[in-house]
């Protein structure tokens, strides 16, 4: 990530802007009856998200254009909507989520720090924030929502999506569809990945400090959203070991043709074969490993929860019918500990594939 222009005043970071957005003929936009046309406007810390853009290359018109075109700014906006509501740009760069007014607080909060995380780190695995609203409709109510990268786009279409927390307790599928497309969480994981040894050091040092960031602020329940895109060759029943041919690609490769790390990172991946209860096949029972040269994509999303009272009562209520460190409401130190340590045995260095060791 390249330095922004401008250094930033502790103002910037409190600082508002109202605003108003109406749609008129002239936009050429078909409303259907009953619809809101007029909207009030506020950002938050309007500088701060500017200087974040810049750092990505991201034009704002060309922002505002994204998130405000067509019908996403009406469906935002709309009444009966309960907890919060995802959405994707009308150009797929950008996620739109709503958010609890507790969520805007914490945001805010740590917004200082995590800008300083991203302009520290330019290989953050974080998901990008790029902007912080609230928007009423002309007789309507308040919704607040950040916009944040895709980390999943791609001109690649993606064979499986994963919501991983590393935790056990009710991670498994139960029809989490977003934008038609299935969400599967941590039990339904049935992959292992082998990277490039130094590859994989890499993304496990990165996570580190993102989790080292996220702990120190008190965050927990956040995710690695992960893309597997199948190459069309190890579709056709690849069974000999990890291949891809990789070997000399460095991480200045991968951020030159990819432009962000976490996208489009080549990876063999070995499929292991999961009982009913979700437990992984022993090594001893996989006769041919199934591998497949595959691309990833992930970053690490949902970092707007603190361990308050509501998930210190979660913990606590929970704990008491099951093993607590298989439940998701856990403080930030142990879930950052456990996120990371989950992942170290989902991203495997390539040399050790040759041992075959499934053990999970």
């Amino acid at each position: 990530m390249a330095m922004g222009r401008g250094e930033l005043s502790p103002q910037d970071f409190k600082a508002t802007k109202n605003n108003w957005i109406q749609y008129t003929k002239k936009n050429n936009i078909r409303l259907p009856q009953g619809s809101y046309t007029d909207f009030e406007w506020k950002d938050y810390c309007p500088a701060v998200f500017r200087n974040i853009l810049e750092l990505e290359k991201i034009d704002y018109a060309d922002y505002m254009l994204s998130i405000c075109g067509d019908e996403t700014l009406r469906e935002v906006s709309s009444p009966g909507r309960i907890g919060n509501v995802i959405f994707l740009s009308n150009d797929d760069r950008f996620v739109i989520k709503t958010l609890r007014k507790s969520e805007v607080k914490v945001l805010r909060e740590m917004l200082p720090k995590y800008y300083r995380h991203l302009k520290t780190h330019g290989f953050s695995l974080l998901t990008t924030l790029y902007g912080l609203h609230v928007v009423r409709p002309i007789g309507g109510i308040k919704v607040y929502f950040a916009v944040m990268s895709n980390v999943l786009q791609s001109d690649l279409h993606l064979h499986r999506r994963y919501d991983l927390k590393g935790s056990s307790r009710g991670r498994n599928f139960n029809k989490v569809i977003v934008h038609e497309e299935i969400i599967y969480k941590d039990i339904d994981l049935d992959f292992y990945f082998y990277l490039e040894p130094s590859l994989r050091n890499k993304i496990l040092s990165q996570l580190k400090y993102d989790c080292e960031f996220l702990e120190a602020e008190g965050i927990m329940d956040y995710s690695l959203l992960l893309g597997v895109h199948i190459e069309a060759s190890s579709r056709q029943g690849m069974r000999t070991g990890p291949v891809h041919d990789d070997a000399e690609l460095t991480v200045a490769d991968i951020l030159k043709h990819n432009g962000r790390f976490g996208a489009k990172l080549p990876a063999s991946a070995v499929r292991t074969p999961r009982n009913e209860m979700g437990i992984v096949s022993s090594p001893s029972r996989v006769r041919v490993p199934e591998c497949y040269n595959v691309l990833l994509y992930f970053g690490i999303i949902d970092i707007f929860q603190n361990y308050n009272v509501i998930k210190r009562l979660e913990h606590a209520y929970k704990s008491i019918q099951y093993d607590s460190k298989s439940i998701s409401a856990v403080n930030p130190k142990v879930y950052s500990s456990r996120f990371q340590d989950f992942l170290a045995k989902v991203f495997l260095a390539r040399e050790s594939s040759k041992n075959w060791n499934f053990e999970f």
